[in-house]
């Protein structure tokens, strides 16, 4: 009767056990990431907080901007090293009308290289990423794919240009209606000048803010807030995780590249505000995307816009580097 009684509590656990597991997958959100990994390192440390914080159901990783199939080899070593299983699409190198010669300033291009097929080498590549595996189906078909597969469900998160998802939407409008949500990091109200995200393809951001699919952005005017200090960046070379020490490797050499000394966390803090909702406030906008010439690129609130997209307004940075210490860093900085 004891051994019975005692069958009978291990099941009941297994079966609660089970049950917790159920609605922690029912839980995950479903989604996308679209980055341009291989420029600013903040790419590399939004995929490391996608993957490792087990709030999200990652269908998939899509690369856009000038060399996609390098930026897709690039994500696809990352996640080998995580030991997870995710397939990488490469999506489109060019913007949809701007020219690449127009977009990125000479004193940047004048430090660029270029790889033997031509194409613009990225910094942070390493000659061991060679061999890591990216999909054969083009980013776009795959992002079209995975929203009719799962209707009302994929969120995507654009950290890149927007090329990918507005040539998605061109491609096959009905997608926009089927999509949960868009939460792109780009732009910024009472800015001057263009955020480089939307700057790398202003008309495909125009497409997105115009296209009435559930829009929320998290632009520079919080994001410029979340700059990793010196001492964060240096406990980083002590880690015993391999990928932070392989990211540290990768910042290293952006760092000597770039001549810049700290990295800023505009996309990790995108990927964050999922996992914590209280890391950001928003509210409601008009915005839409300038075309016009003396302010081409612009977030501007257009009172004639017929779709409101969730702005950003306030972030809780404190709560986020708690975040990405606990997530990416297993607590070993700021102990």
């Amino acid at each position: 009767m004891v051994g019975h009684q005692i069958d009978l509590i291990i099941k009941n656990q297994l079966l609660v056990k089970t049950e917790i597991l159920v609605n922690m997958s029912q839980d995950k959100i479903k989604v996308i990431l679209d980055t341009d990994i291989g420029d600013d390192i903040d790419d590399a440390f939004a995929l490391l907080l996608m993957v490792e914080s087990n709030a999200f159901d990652v269908l998939g990783v899509t690369t856009v901007f000038r060399n996609a199939y390098k930026r897709a080899k690039m994500a696809s070593y990352l996640l080998e090293n995580l030991g997870k299983k995710i397939d990488v699409y490469a999506g489109i190198d060019e913007p949809i009308v701007a020219k690449i010669e127009n977009i990125v300033q000479k004193e940047i291009r004048e430090k660029e290289t270029v790889d033997d097929d031509g194409k613009y080498h990225l910094p942070q590549y390493m000659d061991k990423m060679n061999s890591s595996k990216v999909n054969d189906k083009k980013a776009v078909d795959f992002i079209i794919e995975q929203i009719h597969k799962y209707p009302n469900e994929v969120t995507i998160i654009p950290i890149g240009p927007l090329t990918n998802i507005a040539s998605a939407f061109k491609k096959d409008p009905s997608i926009v209606s089927l999509i949960k949500e868009v939460r792109i990091m780009g732009g910024g109200l009472d800015l001057n000048f263009s955020e480089w995200n939307v700057w790398c393809d202003p008309e495909a951001a125009h497409i997105v803010f115009n296209s009435g699919v559930n829009l929320s952005s998290v632009g520079l005017n919080v994001t410029s807030q979340t700059a990793l200090g010196k001492d964060f960046i240096e406990q980083m070379k002590s880690s015993k995780a391999k990928p932070v020490l392989l990211i540290y490797d990768m910042m290293m050499k952006w760092f000597k590249h770039y001549e810049f000394t700290s990295p800023v966390m505009h996309d990790p803090l995108t990927v964050a505000s999922f996992i914590d909702p209280s890391i950001l406030t928003f509210k409601d906008e008009y915005i839409n995307i300038s075309l016009n010439k003396d302010s081409y690129g612009r977030f501007v609130v257009d009172k004639n816009q017929k779709f409101i997209d969730k702005y950003a307004v306030t972030v809780d940075k404190n709560r986020f580097f708690k975040l990405l210490n606990e997530v990416v860093f297993k607590n070993t900085i700021y102990k």
